[in-house]
């Protein structure tokens, strides 16, 4: 491809665009430091230096710099990319969701083979040694098989988030509102979705398919860095935690005023607008998903608008719309009244009827 080319200047653009964020990737996760939280900085960002020294990894990207169009710069490219990213985000969702996590050196022989395969491929690019003639295809399976068994390790990778982030909402009062909890549910697909375009990017095997995902991995790395940063993480002062822990000591709540308020408006929603509590099988866990938070906090709201449990509040609204289905339709089938308010019984209706201190539901049909 002639230098001057404006196609060989648009991918050069790209290319160096993306080398470009990976520098600033590795300078914003070494020496960054926020003021603001700068003593805890090591507890509430545990990865940083592995991370950016991952980022500083991908300065081995430079060959294709210096090569724009050659078939054996750009197939080294994409197989380094494809591989490496993979064990990338592995090495950096583990540093920093799992930072407790100890390795010994041979649970690391498992990024061994990405090595012996790119290794050769860079010899090439950069014109040290020629492999075989028909060697393409041979690359082209082992790198598919290879990143295979990489991409599961991806998927699971995914799945370990999620539950450590579930657990983090049941155990330690998280909710989607927290930053580690909400970052978990950003990040956990986005890995695996990442390696679906870089192996597709392989096959195209085309400089100008790579052009564009260099561009679209400047604007991700770029997010990535700032947002795994979050600047606008509070930390508390020794004082408000003292202030915190004397307010949950003595009325045993954790969540403020507004935070309460704004889960209440949301059950109400659900409650009022959407009838949730006519589904017969509604549990605690269907109602926390759907509000985004977790258990302990839901509970508390619950508590704190008055009633016992939140099998005593689903009863509550299946009672009141039971009666009004009763005024509304007289003629209606205590049954079936019964199941459009989510009791699985007429007799259940009956007891939850009692259990509120109302009259059989029977006594308002005469009533009216």
């Amino acid at each position: 491809m002639i230098r001057g080319d404006t196609t060989y200047m648009l991918l050069y653009s790209a290319n160096f665009a993306l080398l470009l964020s990976h520098l600033y990737g590795w300078i914003l996760k070494w020496f960054y430091r926020p003021k603001a939280y700068r003593k805890q900085f090591r507890q509430l960002f545990p990865a940083q230096r592995s991370v950016g020294a991952l980022y500083l990894l991908q300065v081995l990207e430079v060959p294709y710099l210096l090569q724009i169009g050659d078939a054996d710069a750009l197939l080294y490219v994409n197989a380094f990319t494809l591989l490496v990213f993979s064990m990338q985000m592995l090495v950096m969702c583990e540093g920093y969701f799992f930072p407790e996590v100890k390795h010994r050196v041979r649970d690391y022989l498992v990024f061994l083979p990405a090595v012996l395969i790119v290794l050769p491929l860079l010899l090439q690019a950069l014109h040290v040694i020629t492999l075989p003639p028909g060697h393409r295809p041979w690359v082209f399976g082992l790198v598919t098989v290879l990143f295979v068994f990489y991409f599961g390790l991806t998927l699971r990778m995914a799945a370990r988030i999620r539950r450590a982030a579930r657990e983090i909402n049941e155990a330690v009062y998280a909710d989607s509102s927290d930053f580690p909890v909400r970052f978990a549910y950003y990040i956990q697909w986005l890995p695996s979705i990442v390696c679906l375009l870089l192996i597709a990017n392989f096959y195209a095997d085309d400089a100008v398919v790579k052009a564009v995902r260099d561009i679209v991995f400047v604007f991700l790395n770029i997010w990535f860095c700032i947002f795994t940063l979050n600047p606008w993480r509070k930390v508390f002062t020794p004082r408000e935690e003292e202030i915190m822990e004397q307010m949950r000591q003595e009325n045993g709540f954790r969540l403020t005023e507004e935070r309460c308020e704004e889960l209440r408006c949301q059950l109400d929603e659900l409650l009022i607008r959407d009838h949730v509590f006519i589904e017969p099988h509604i549990t605690l866990d269907t109602l926390t998903h759907r509000l985004g938070t977790n258990a302990n906090y839901l509970s508390e709201v619950i508590r704190r608008s008055g009633y016992q449990s939140f099998y005593d509040m689903i009863c509550q609204h299946r009672v009141r719309h039971a009666i009004s289905l009763i005024y509304q339709h007289p003629d209606e089938k205590m049954l079936v009244i019964a199941e459009r308010c989510g009791f699985t019984s007429q007799a259940s209706m009956a007891k939850a009827f009692k259990a509120q201190g109302k009259e059989p539901p029977s006594r308002y049909r005469r009533h009216r």
